[in-house]
């Protein structure tokens, strides 16, 4: 296993141990690694001062929150909602969606592909799934910052049948509470806003399906198996997750306290900025989902007014006095 693949998985573990409420140190989580060596036959053991190292990085380069507690000795988070932001957990879908085919590298910007190809790819090119054991799964699940509860399990089988290329039979509940089940080819394996989905077709067929795997009620493995959809791959990273059509034209004007985050996320964004006289901006916004545009006006609390284009400006004031209707 490669230097940075190791140093990437004692990151996601201790995170993880973090979020569980253990509180972690360099040297315990040293001994809880070797343990984990004896057990799995993983090179994961290292020493407290490379631990120390991981943690400095964690606070230092991924801006974790970690606060050292002298009560119980180990580490716990001072904002419990902080997310792992390493390079196979950023925020948007396309930077997000770290499993696909060789942990979603096809997907992802072209500066962070090599980085996850360096980092894990080989992993899964040892065609081994005892090291993505049910303990790194759950540490998976619980660094990402998901949203939904999941049962290790079942996300531990679908991630082994995404990884062999195999097809699934699984009982699905859908929001309704209403259950059925299929046959399932999952091409695509992606974190989106807080959850985890699979992508990919009803076996034998090109009917094509998105399970959200909190809704994943059962789920046993297939003999049968199928070749990953690239065409699949492509539109996912050309049109997102659910592929909702897309608003152009937006123009909105944002006040200047909310100015130094738009700065800040500019690089992902690609928005077209107009910096005024008061500090506020003109932003110019590419297509955009509408439901997600509203959502972050709406959340802005008045701080964005839309001038372009009319019909959206007068959803979000129909919305505003939505609220302060049922708010009064």
């Amino acid at each position: 296993m490669q230097k940075r693949s190791e140093q990437l998985l004692r990151k996601l573990k201790f995170v993880a141990e973090v979020k569980k409420n253990n509180y972690p140190n360099a040297e315990s989580f040293a001994r809880q690694l070797a343990l984990f060596e004896d057990e799995e036959g993983q090179p994961f053991a290292c020493s407290a001062r490379t631990i120390a190292r991981d943690i400095k990085e964690l606070v230092e380069v991924h801006k974790a929150p970690l606060e050292y507690d002298p009560q119980n000795r180990g580490y716990y988070l001072r904002d419990r909602a902080w997310e792992f932001n390493c390079p196979v957990f950023e925020q948007d879908f396309v930077s997000m969606a770290m499993l696909g085919t060789r942990l979603s590298a096809d997907l992802l910007p072209a500066p962070l592909q090599q980085q996850v190809d360096d980092a894990v790819a080989q992993l899964l090119a040892t065609n081994s799934s005892d090291f993505f054991d049910l303990a790194m799964i759950e540490s998976i699940l619980c660094a990402s910052g998901n949203k939904t509860s999941i049962d290790p399990v079942v996300f531990k089988k679908l991630f082994d049948a995404w990884r062999r290329k195999q097809m699934v039979e699984l009982v699905y509940r859908n929001p309704k509470g209403e259950e059925s089940t299929h046959r399932f080819e999952p091409h695509l394996i992606a974190f989106h806003k807080g959850a985890w989905y699979a992508k990919g077709y009803l076996y034998q067929t090109r009917e094509m399906r998105i399970f959200a795997a909190q809704r994943i009620v059962s789920l046993r493995n297939g003999c049968a198996s199928f070749e990953t959809d690239k065409k699949l791959l492509a539109d996912t990273k050309a049109n997102g997750l659910f592929n909702y059509p897309k608003i152009e034209g937006i123009r909105l004007h944002c006040d200047a306290e909310i100015a130094f985050y738009i700065y800040e996320q500019q690089k992902v964004m690609k928005s077209d900025l107009q910096t005024q006289a008061d500090g506020s901006l003109i932003l110019g916004l590419r297509p955009t989902v509408e439901h997600d545009v509203m959502r972050w006006i709406l959340a802005e609390a008045g701080r964005v007014q839309v001038l372009e284009p009319a019909w959206l400006r007068e959803k979000v004031a129909a919305a505003g006095r939505a609220i302060a209707e049922n708010n009064s």
